[in-house]
């Protein structure tokens, strides 16, 4: 019965309790946390960071892809995406590239470069670079699958890029899933946006949990304070 009196006590108390102003404060930094969470969530959700995803036609054709970016950034990178069976070297050599002083160990002499391809990147109409897929760069994997890297360039907002991929060989005879060339952010500025979000949620735990305790505090003590002047059990 004591129990009962006391929760009934502390719903009137609430229903009828003008908020003091550390308790306002606290409840306002609570909103601001929980917006502060859903905007992180809905800006990780819709930034792009795969700005073009062109399949390869596995025959001689040129293919092209329009795309604009969302952020300036100093490196913007060509990747081709290949299934998680093909051996890097194996990829390699489709893609063209020879044994070289960087390289001295890949021996392309029986793998056609079937997949090897010439690119040019234009920007507003502007013609902003070229180069072949048998100059790649480094290797990497990604859920396991093998991605290699082709060319790095920057690219900045409000301007209209365009990619055209030149394959002169018919690749149909391969027994592989289609490669993927893809246009994306860089790994790295892939990781400063994780790590910005990160930072973000943090913060935004931190104002609730303040704004939490700004408004239970207060709370806590009138009912305890309450308590002492209820009458005990006879």
């Amino acid at each position: 019965m004591p129990r009962l009196l006391s929760f009934v006590v502390d719903i009137l108390f609430l229903m009828k309790m003008k908020l003091a102003f550390p308790a306002r404060v606290g409840l306002g930094l609570v909103g601001v946390g929980l917006a502060a969470f859903l905007a992180v969530a809905i800006w990780m959700k819709t930034v792009r960071t795969t700005l073009a995803d062109i399949p390869m036609p596995m025959r001689a054709e040129t293919v092209g892809r329009d795309f604009t970016v969302d952020y300036d950034g100093p490196i913007y990178s060509m990747d081709v995406m290949f299934d998680r069976s093909v051996p890097e070297a194996h990829a390699r050599c489709l893609l063209g590239a020879t044994k070289s002083e960087i390289r001295p160990e890949l021996d392309c002499s029986r793998t056609a470069p079937l997949l090897k391809f010439t690119w040019e990147l234009r920007r507003d109409g502007q013609f902003a670079g070229s180069g072949s897929s048998a100059d790649m760069g480094s290797s990497s994997t990604a859920d396991g699958a093998l991605r290699v890297g082709i060319v790095g360039f920057p690219a900045r907002k409000k301007h209209q890029y365009h990619v055209a991929l030149k394959f002169d060989e018919n690749a149909g005879e391969l027994t592989i899933l289609a490669p993927r060339v893809q246009v994306e952010l860089d790994s790295f500025a892939r990781e400063d946006l994780s790590i910005a979000g990160a930072l973000l949620d943090a913060i935004a735990f931190v104002l609730c949990l303040v704004g939490v305790a700004m408004v239970a505090v207060p709370f806590l003590r009138t009912k305890f304070s309450r308590l002492k002047t209820l009458p005990g059990p006879r």
